[in-house]
């Protein structure tokens, strides 16, 4: 109010307009002042279960426990009985992914309600230069970070109540180390899977996008970054992003308020992209 008290007269006017049109979308009244210092918060709306694959990483972690203080119900879905005995452990409820087919309804037998929402954090873990990969080991990332991803896509897409999907890419998709060759394919193949599933299925109400990140300092990313200092000083900010930063955009993202973005790609790299080369 202090700060509100010190605006001139002429911007607190200029305010008021703001304020009732907020009042009149909110239905309450709001405290007098710019809309930068008051403002009412907005609750995130989601229709059924958000089903989170990936969820025995830590950004899947974090994701589904700021997922529940919104008020949506969730199922974190893990690789292996480890990983859903650590959800366990936060008290999420959580699947082993197994058949990608039976997927959305062990879901909605676990949690009493269908998938409304899902969050794709799959993660690659194939890491090679091109021409040093083994035949072998294509056809395995192939099938674990394609293929695996499309019938995962497919079978929840179809037996899902039509809202939202959301992909979560990374800025190698666009701009990859060298030995990232084939996990920026992967992240370009998940993104142009969920941009044709929202074109072909925008019908059915049901809308998805793409959300790329920087680097990241959790998980994998921590380890990494722990061993490269310097590649804090590619970031605008000096600093990598950490799940907080990142929380707030993908929770939105995945909401019903989020439906118009579909078939797009939203960047959430603190700025990184926007660099014309970074410094290392």
């Amino acid at each position: 109010m202090a700060l509100w008290a010190s605006c001139p007269a002429h911007l607190q006017a200029l305010s008021r307009p703001v304020h009732g049109l907020a009042q009149a979308v909110c239905g309450r009244a709001l405290a007098p002042g710019p809309l930068f210092f008051h403002y009412a918060a907005m609750r995130l709306t989601f229709h059924g279960s958000v089903l989170i694959l990936g969820g025995s990483s830590e950004l899947g972690r974090a994701l589904a426990l700021a997922l529940r203080a919104e008020g949506a119900q969730v199922c974190c879905v893990c690789r292996d009985d480890a990983g859903c005995a650590r959800r366990a452990q936060d008290g999420l409820p959580a699947l082993v992914l197994g058949d990608p087919e039976t997927l959305p309804a062990r879901c909605e037998a676990l949690l009493g309600r269908p998938v409304g929402h899902l969050a794709d954090l799959l993660h690659s873990r194939f890491e090679q230069l091109v021409a040093m990969a083994a035949p072998e080991a294509i056809e395995r990332w192939a099938d674990d970070d394609i293929a695996l991803r499309a019938r995962c896509l497919r079978a929840v897409s179809r037996a899902m109540l039509a809202r939202r999907c959301v992909f979560v890419s990374s800025s190698a998709a666009q701009r990859p180390s060298p030995g990232q060759g084939w996990y920026a394919a992967a992240k370009l193949a998940g993104e142009g899977l969920y941009r044709s599933l929202g074109v072909e299925l925008a019908g059915r109400g049901l809308s998805a996008c793409s959300a790329r990140l920087s680097w990241l300092d959790a998980g994998r990313g921590h380890e990494f970054l722990s061993r490269h200092g310097q590649v804090a000083r590619a970031m605008p900010a000096g600093r990598c992003l950490g799940p907080d930063d990142v929380l707030p955009g993908l929770c939105f993202l995945l909401s019903a308020e989020a439906a118009a973005i579909n078939g797009s790609v939203v960047t959430l790299d603190g700025g990184l992209g926007a660099l014309k080369l970074p410094e290392l």
